[in-house]
């Protein structure tokens, strides 16, 4: 078969593969791409294409249909490995997801660049080469889903976008690296290992509606009103991103308190970057008052984290202590 023994380089867009041309933006061919790998990686990989469309039009489900084609390269067709581009806007929330649910050994390696290819800081060449070293070195077998950006790879729990025009917009919170390259074009050298990982079967849809609720200065119920009052029969859940230990305006606690009582799972997260929840004051709106009523505690997940792991946790048929439980387990 096509694939035995190859890596896979699964174009699902990005920047990475993408120039403009006359104010549109134009997919790289096949022959452009193999021209940009170094002679001695051509024979080892074959490229596949998905969807080109911008991540912002991603859906969840359609997240956990590139899982599956991705499962039937390496599972079906005996790929030796994945590596997969796009947009690096959500790039680390498309890896996240997958290191949830991605339980084979070979290496799934997610890439991108905030630069068009064909552009003099196009990063194109280097990332798709790195990625593919890393693949084929061995070194990334069994460690789930990654990151190979900024010549390093990460575990994409630790990787948090804060730039959308640096290249080194992406941090690690809280570990290094999990490997680096020895230069930007040299060899793999492994660091570490991940944390261990919670692999969950899904055995129904991913859940569709799971806004994420960001608390600020000042603000008021309107929109948890807006929820109750038209959409919420149709919350599959909700995440909390609030201030500082994840505390929120008094005025929403009833409105949370209800959403609670009706089964639906409502995630506590703190909306710093390198935050968690801390129940460590009791008063109206205070995360310890939260955690109380029956809110998950979102522990260090980010806001974006919560909501895809409630996502895969829901399609696990999770409930109760045990979504809790796999929900708390970063």
């Amino acid at each position: 078969m096509e694939n035995r023994d190859k890596i896979v380089i699964l174009l699902a867009g990005g920047r990475i593969v993408q120039r403009h041309e006359s104010h549109d933006k134009v997919e790289l061919t096949d022959e452009e791409l193999y021209a940009l790998l170094p002679e001695d990686f051509r024979d080892h990989v074959v490229f596949q294409k998905w969807s080109f469309q911008p991540v912002s039009n991603y859906t969840l489900r359609m997240c956990g249909e590139l899982i599956s084609m991705v499962t039937l390269f390496v599972h079906d067709e005996g790929a030796r490995g994945v590596v997969v581009t796009c947009g690096i806007q959500a790039l680390a929330e498309l890896a996240y997801f997958a290191d949830l649910v991605w339980d084979l050994n070979p290496p799934l390696i997610f890439t991108g660049s905030i630069f068009n290819a064909g552009t003099s800081n196009s990063e194109t060449s280097l990332r798709l080469t790195q990625s593919v070293r890393a693949a084929l070195s061995g070194a990334c077998t069994g460690k789930g889903a990654l990151i190979c950006i900024q010549d390093s790879i990460y575990a994409p729990a630790d990787v948090l976008r804060i730039s959308n025009f640096n290249r080194s917009g992406l941090l690690a919170f809280p570990e290094s690296p999990l490997g680096v390259f020895s230069q930007p074009s040299g060899g793999y050298i492994s660091l570490r290992f991940p944390r261990h990982r919670y692999i969950q079967k899904m055995v129904q849809p991913l859940a569709r509606n799971i806004p994420i609720l960001t608390a600020s200065l000042g603000d008021n119920d309107l929109i948890l009103r807006a929820l109750l009052d038209k959409k919420f029969g149709e919350l599959d859940g909700l995440i909390i991103s609030g201030l500082g230990d994840g505390d929120v305006p008094s005025l929403w606690v009833p409105l949370l308190r209800k959403i609670v009582r009706s089964d639906i799972p409502v995630v506590l997260t703190s909306r710093y970057p390198d935050g968690f929840v801390q129940a460590t004051e009791n008063y109206e709106g205070s995360a310890s008052q939260l955690l109380e009523m029956g809110l998950i505690n979102g522990g260090m997940l980010s806001s974006f984290q919560a909501r895809i792991k409630l996502a895969v946790g829901l399609a696990a048929n999770l409930k109760g202590a045990q979504l809790a439980e796999y929900i708390n387990g970063r």
